[in-house]
């Protein structure tokens, strides 16, 4: 299997080979070769445990590798008291590079390099995520990227869901099993790995911190301000690579627009898996190799990325797990956190650089692809890299939530959102709606609403049986987006409630405890 081969390729000498590195980068590894290829380089490695955390659509076992402890399971990493940084790529299967890259680090490893993160450092590594969109190879997938040319995987999971979509209403088998590995290992760390296409730039590479502007702000601030500075600047002095925050500019290719050119980022919901991780209170880092960039050129890239990512984590191990436990252990009751927002820019604008490319053509199908240029053009713009509140609402003490919500319970236990049973007290708060606004298209299967109205104080509510889930717990920042009705990115936005639940005229069936006045 090419996945085992010994010669030729990155790795030389008796080491295994990626399918990637065997075949001089034309072909990407499929699940066996992945699967065999981890089996091999742990084999012989006390220190890499092969494990899995879930399955697939398809009923395709995903593998984990735990660098760093002396056991593989939770509670055997979660004993070491170390930094626990959790690295996942494939979760688009066109986008491979990181799927290989993780299979070079976990080789690495093995080989004993980079032996002194462990003295402050476990590392869960899983290399292929959306196994099954993986399997679905085809040459016309991912139109216009440069290679590689024998094909790769298609975006969605074999639903047809895109996983990096589904991180609130964690519909696929594969979202749940993720997010219950973030639940039960606690990763500090979240870094997931992406390839772009888009605006045709100069960097090899580009990132993104959690946008949701409801991510604890030291958390924000460690990720900006010294963290990805650290590693652009470590990169470009080490490689000559220039890497930079994830963005696009509007009518690049020339497609019509009303929006200022400036260097857009994406959506700030937490439906995408780094945002996901912010509201977890943990540090979610976003690579984005660049599509037009060698399919080898790619690899090498997201590795070093994530090289340098880990030698950041390792010099302030101590550091991220003091600044993620202030963050669980801050009540947030009382806030005003964000429930819609849109960008905002930073205070001066920018140098970024552009780039070109050339257009290339695929040596079976012949259909275009684009090929970087080793050019910079430097243009001066705004920078919409954050996301700032449009409107807000103050944090409640607690929801009340009735159990006969199976699916909102669901939601609740799959998050790992704690709650308890008990009598719904009074005073407490009811949203009385108005009128619901409903998507005229499908979203991930899913018709989007938007609820319109007012909260009103209920004095003599009836004793009844509630689910009560206080908002003072580490993970109250993802249960207010999950369960304030008029969050953009919660279970109504996702229709997770039965429509006549959600109709106007009607309360809103989830009720809650107010806080005894606003912190700010």
């Amino acid at each position: 299997m090419a996945g085992c081969s010994s010669s030729g390729g990155l790795g030389g000498g008796d080491q295994p080979l990626t399918r990637a590195e065997a075949t001089d980068f034309a072909e990407t590894s499929r699940y066996a070769d992945v699967v065999t290829f981890l089996e091999t380089v742990t084999a012989d490695a006390s220190a890499l445990q092969l494990t899995t955390f879930g399955e697939t659509v398809e009923g395709r076992v995903l593998p984990l590798i735990v660098w760093g402890a002396e056991g593989s399971s939770a509670e055997a990493v979660r004993a070491t008291e170390k930094t626990r940084v959790l690295v996942f790529a494939n979760i688009h299967a066109g986008e491979v590079c990181g799927k290989e890259a993780l299979q070079m680090l976990a080789r690495d490893l093995a080989q004993g390099q980079h032996a002194a993160w462990a003295d402050s450092l476990v590392l869960l590594v899983a290399p292929i995520y959306n196994a099954d969109g993986n399997e679905r190879v085809a040459l016309d997938n991912r139109p216009g990227q440069l290679g590689p040319i024998g094909g790769m995987g298609q975006r969605p999971n074999a639903q047809g869901l895109d996983l990096n979509r589904d991180f609130m209403k964690l519909a696929a088998p594969e979202s749940r099993a993720l997010v219950a590995l973030m639940d039960a290992y606690d990763p500090h760390v979240v870094v997931d790995l992406h390839t772009t296409n888009g605006t045709i730039h100069a960097y090899h590479l580009t990132y993104a911190p959690p946008l949701n502007p409801n991510t604890p702000a030291a958390i924000d601030e460690e990720l900006r301000d010294r963290w990805l500075p650290a590693v652009a600047e470590q990169i470009a002095e080490e490689d000559g690579w220039a890497i930079e925050h994830y963005g696009n500019v509007p009518g690049a290719f020339g497609e019509a627009t009303t929006a200022p050119r400036a260097w857009y980022t994406f959506d700030g919901r937490p439906r995408f898996g780094t945002n996901y991780a912010g509201l977890r209170n943990r540090f979610g880092i976003l690579s984005e190799a660049y599509s037009y960039a060698s399919f080898e050129e790619r690899v090498r890239a997201t590795k070093r990325f994530v090289e340098e990512v880990v030698d950041y984590a390792h010099a302030h191990a101590s550091r991220i797990r003091m600044l993620t436990g202030e963050a669980d252990a801050t009540s947030i009751v009382g806030d005003s956190l964000s429930l819609r927002a849109t960008w905002d820019a930073l205070p001066a604008p920018v140098e970024i650089m552009l780039g070109e490319a050339d257009t290339v053509y695929h040596p079976v199908t012949n259909a275009p692809m684009l090929q970087r240029r080793d050019t910079r053009i430097s243009e001066t713009m705004p920078a919409l890299i954050r996301f700032t509140p449009i409107e807000r609402e103050r944090v409640p003490v607690a929801y009340l939530v009735p159990p006969s919500l199976t699916e909102v319970v669901e939601l609740l236990d799959g998050h790992g959102i704690h709650y308890t049973r008990g009598t719904q007290p009074t005073p407490i708060e009811i949203f009385e709606v108005d009128s619901v606004t409903v998507a005229q298209r499908e979203f991930q299967g899913r018709r989007s609403r938007t609820l319109h109205g007012y909260y009103a104080t209920l004095d003599d509510a009836s004793p009844a049986e509630m689910l009560i889930v206080p908002l003072d717990q580490p993970l109250g920042r993802l249960a207010f987006m999950l369960l304030e009705p008029r969050s953009d990115d919660g279970i109504v936005a996702w229709a997770a409630l039965r429509e006549d639940h959600l109709q106007a005229g009607r309360t809103y069936p989830i009720r809650r405890i107010p806080s005894p006045q606003p912190r700010r």
